[in-house]
This record gives structure tokens, C-alpha cells and sequence, in this order.
């Protein structure tokens, strides 16, 4: 006897052939794929925001960063709560729109995003994109101009770097395997309210779809576990940011906007805290208290920051710089395989100064092939003779600053101050070690205790420090800050600086420590 099926959304109805002749009947729930997450489970769980946006009152540069080249803009729209990329007729317009933080994958998890966007035109030799992604992984709605097979110019993307370049895998909206009646309908021209959702573990599934009416309507999914042909992970990570770009990867006949409004990013299951590693940064064990003059303002006692790579796998130590261009870097020797640095970075810069991140495309034995991270471009400087340099992964981890330990024997004002893409601190004499050279050898972290002046910077926490004989310790609760993260470029990743201001009438004995967790993957 066959199935009786209703319906992908009810109830099952099938018959087992007993050995005595009768039929028992057996019943099933069986859910869409709508009402289950990426991990099948029933979408009755605990939905927890981990990041929203919206942009009523401005373009929120402290959690956000834009990047824009070659005349693109951000404009934001206090009328409509949103914000403008617009893009000029010039081929390598480029105009980014990213998330600071790189939201934490837990496995078991599904990330789900939820965004509101309006495309521009599908135009050839433009590029529109908004999803989970970087420029090197992650999941992402592209509508890549017009053609005779797909006129919407629209398609999903799967970005990898696995293999070692950045590969995008493009599936056309005539190929997607959600609801075609609805997929056919879409004016991609009007507001839409487009999702994503992911499961990582390196074998998940992904989904792109979008609400209308209030129903979350299904476009596409493709799974990875048990594929043919899938033998490694669908992307290097699952540690994604938000992101909306516009790229003009040809000449245009007219300039091109597309706009964002709000945003949410959610985990359906609730989330599990992660606290990472905890480590101390603070003063010099042989020092451990630093002299303020008297009259000094925002003094910057200690400062701490991530590292700008995640591995540090190969470095100066081992081959120096022997010549540099824009596209290429040569070490002394022949040290290398070749393109055994295929898909990493290198970061180079004088000793203090602010490093270049670049991409590896090839090597030889002795010579980088390398480009610029977000443009894929030549570089705007050129590693040389004497620089130091680093080949690895772009940090992309955080550190969440949990407290704040602090001693003064003389009143004065301690401000945090911190340095990220928006408000740059600079600091006069600074020194940055490494922890894992004073003795925290799996951190990522540096600190300096050497610096003598600050500039720049937003303040974001403040107290009065009481005046003592050095036995008052304070402790200060930092659990509400923004955690450190890095930039588009990957080369300036945020600091944070304990400034102290001191106007007593004499020096100030100052020692500090903030405790911080290293949240890395």
C-alpha cells in the first residue's frame, strides 16, 4: 500500500506490512526546511542577538567601518535611517560597508543574519553584495549585472580561501532550489528583507532566503556533509562579519547606490558565553609602578592591543628583505617551497610603524607575488630592505577587556582611551612587547609601559583615582566596553590606553593592569 502523504509541513500518514497480512499504521511530523535551522532542529528555540544595527541618527563609525576607493562614497540618510554606497562610473570603485566584530561561530549553533537592502540597478561591470562575508570567506547575495541567461543579474555565493586564493562559488537564481513561483517574482529594485543562516563545523549547510508578509520565504541550501567531491571544509572559518559592498570591477555608464538599514545578527539556540584565554597586561614586574609628571594630561601609562597576524609562521628572523615592489617582495636566500605561502598574508613595515598587510598570490623560493587585501591591487607601498615582516593568517580574533586593576598614590583623573579605525591613537615613544615574550606564551596580545604622550582616540571609560600612600588599588568593571578587533585592511588592529591625568602638585606613582579575555576562534 503507498504512503499517504499531506504535506511537507504535517503529518506523515505510512503503512508497515505486518507478517500476519495487516497493515499498522505509523505517523511522522515532518517540518520544511523553513521551520528547521541549519542543524534540523525545530525553530521553537531561543533566538539571542549578538549584534544589531540601525542608523537613525548616524553611520555608527564605532561599530561599523566603510572603506571606499577611486571616488565611491558612504552617505549617511538621517531620513530614511539608512545609509548610501554609491559607486562613480570609474572602473575600481570600491565602496565597503563591514561590521567590526567577526561574530563568534559556536558549533551546534545556526548564525542567522536578517538585513534590509535596496540593490541598484543590475549593471555590467558592477558588483553588489551583501551577506556574512569577508574577502576571504563566507556567504553572500551578489547581483553581478544583467545577462540573456539571468536578466535579475542575481545569484548566492560560498567564498573559500581553503584552497589557498579566494575562490567564489556562484550559484545563478534560475538554479536555485527554494520556491521557484515566489524566486521568479522578486523585483530586485524594490526594499527587500533578506536572510542568511549557517552551520560551520566545516561540513554545514547554508541557506538564503528572504521574508515577505512576515514568512520567511526559501531561495536556496546547499549542503557540504557527505557532497561528492567536498573533501575539505566549505570555508577556512566560520567566524564571519557582516558586510555590504559595491565594486565597479569594469567601467559603468552611470554612477550606481545601493542602501542598507537595519541589521541583526542572531544564533538560534541561544549562546554559550565564551570567555577564550585570560591573561594580564600591565606594568613591567622590575617597574611596576610609572611616574606621572605633575600637570601631565592623559599620560599613557599602559596600552594594550592584538598582534596584527594570527600565526606568525615565517619572519625576517629567518630570511631578510633583499628588494621590494608594489606586487612583489624577495628575501635573501632560497628558504621557500614554491607557492608554499599561497592564500597566506605577509605584514611588513619599519620597527613601530603602522605594517602593511598584503596578500600572497605565489612565491618562488625567494620571491612573494603579493597584492592588496580589499582591492586585490598593487599595494601603495612596497616592502623594503630592513623591514620587518611576518607571513601568516590576518588576526581576526578580539580581546574582551573584563577589568581594570589600578593603584595611585596622588589623585588623579584615569581616562580609557581607545585607538580603532575611525579615531587612530598615536602614541610619542611607545615600545610594544609581545606577551608571549613575557611569559604568556599563547597569547596574542602586546603591551607597552614605555609610552610618554597620547593623541587621538575616543574616551570611553572615566574615574577619579583617590589619592594614597600606594595601597589603594581600585578594582574598575570593563564587562560593558566594545571588545578589540582589526580593520578591513587587517593591518591596525584597536588599542586600548589606561591615560592618566594628573594635576596634584607633584609626580604621580601610577601601576596598572587590565585583565582581558583573548577570544581567538
Amino acid at each position: 500500500m503507498p504512503d499517504i502523504t499531506k504535506s511537507r509541513d504535517q503529518v506523515n500518514i505510512g503503512f508497515t506490512d505486518l507478517a500476519d497480512g495487516t497493515f499498522a499504521e505509523q505517523q511522522s511530523m515532518v517540518f520544511s526546511d523553513r521551520a528547521r535551522d541549519a542543524v534540523g532542529r525545530l525553530k521553537v528555540s531561543r533566538q539571542q542577538n549578538i549584534y544589531e544595527a540601525d542608523f537613525e541618527y548616524g553611520s555608527q563609525p564605532l561599530r561599523w567601518e566603510s572603506f571606499t576607493a577611486n571616488g565611491a562614497s558612504v552617505t549617511h540618510l538621517p531620513g530614511q535611517g539608512g545609509v548610501r554606497m554609491r559607486v562613480p562610473t570609474t572602473v575600481g570603485a570600491i565602496c565597503i560597508r563591514q561590521s567590526r566584530p567577526y561574530h563568534r561561530y559556536q558549533p551546534g549553533k545556526t548564525m542567522f543574519m536578517a538585513t534590509a537592502i535596496q540593490l541598484g540597478p543590475a549593471v555590467s561591470g558592477n558588483v553588489q553584495r551583501t551577506g556574512f562575508f569577508d574577502d576571504s570567506n563566507g556567504v553572500f547575495f551578489e547581483d553581478s549585472g544583467a545577462t540573456a541567461a539571468n536578466p535579475t543579474g542575481m545569484g548566492v555565493v560560498i567564498r573559500s580561501d581553503i584552497s589557498g586564493a579566494p575562490v567564489d562559488t556562484r550559484v545563478e537564481l534560475q538554479n536555485w532550489n527554494g520556491n521557484r513561483t515566489i524566486i521568479n517574482q522578486i523585483d530586485w529594485l524594490r526594499i527587500q528583507m533578506l536572510w542568511i543562516e549557517y552551520a560551520w563545523y566545516g561540513a554545514g549547510a547554508v541557506r538564503f532566503g528572504c521574508f515577505i508578509d512576515g514568512q520567511p520565504i526559501l531561495f536556496h541550501t546547499t549542503g557540504f556533509g557527505n557532497r561528492p567531491g567536498q573533501v575539505v571544509p566549505w570555508a577556512r572559518t566560520g567566524n564571519l562579519p557582516v558586510r555590504y559592498e559595491q565594486r565597479n570591477i569594469a567601467t559603468i555608464a552611470a554612477q550606481n547606490d545601493m542602501f542598507h538599514y537595519g541589521v541583526s545578527v542572531m544564533v538560534e539556540g541561544g549562546v554559550d558565553e565564551q570567555r577564550g584565554f585570560t591573561y594580564a597586561y600591565g606594568m613591567d614586574p622590575a617597574s611596576p609602578r610609572r611616574s606621572v609628571p605633575n600637570g601631565s594630561t592623559r599620560f599613557p601609562v599602559l596600552t594594550v592591543r592584538n598582534r596584527t597576524m594570527g600565526t606568525l609562521e615565517f619572519t625576517q628572523a629567518s630570511a631578510a628583505i633583499s628588494a621590494g615592489t608594489t606586487t612583489s617582495m624577495t628575501v635573501s636566500g632560497t628558504p621557500w617551497a614554491v607557492n608554499q605561502w599561497a592564500g597566506r598574508a605577509v605584514a611588513f613595515g619599519a620597527a613601530g610603524a603602522i605594517p602593511t598587510v598584503a596578500r600572497i598570490t605565489s612565491n618562488t623560493a625567494n620571491t612573494l607575488t603579493i597584492q592588496d587585501v580589499v582591492t586585490g591591487g598593487a599595494l601603495a607601498v612596497a616592502p623594503a630592505v630592513g623591514n620587518n615582516y611576518t607571513i601568516g593568517l590576518i588576526n581576526r580574533g578580539q580581546i574582551l577587556p573584563r577589568r581594570l586593576l589600578i593603584s595611585a598614590n596622588a589623585l588623579c583623573t584615569v581616562e580609557l582611551i581607545s585607538s580603532n579605525a575611525t579615531t587612530p591613537v598615536s602614541l610619542t615613544g611607545a615600545n610594544f612587547q609581545a606577551l608571549t615574550t613575557l611569559g604568556a606564551g599563547g597569547s596574542f596580545a602586546e603591551r607597552d609601559v614605555s609610552a610618554t604622550a597620547l593623541t587621538g582616540g575616543e574616551v570611553v571609560y572615566a574615574f577619579t583615582s583617590p589619592s594614597g600612600a600606594g595601597s589603594d588599588l581600585q578594582q574598575i568593571e570593563l564587562q560593558d566596553l566594545f571588545p578589540l578587533y582589526n580593520t578591513i585592511a587587517g593591518n591596525r588592529p584597536d588599542w586600548i590606553t589606561v591615560a592618566i591625568t594628573n594635576n596634584s602638585g607633584g609626580s604621580a606613582l601610577v601601576g596598572a593592569h587590565i585583565i582581558g579575555q583573548e577570544a581567538m576562534s
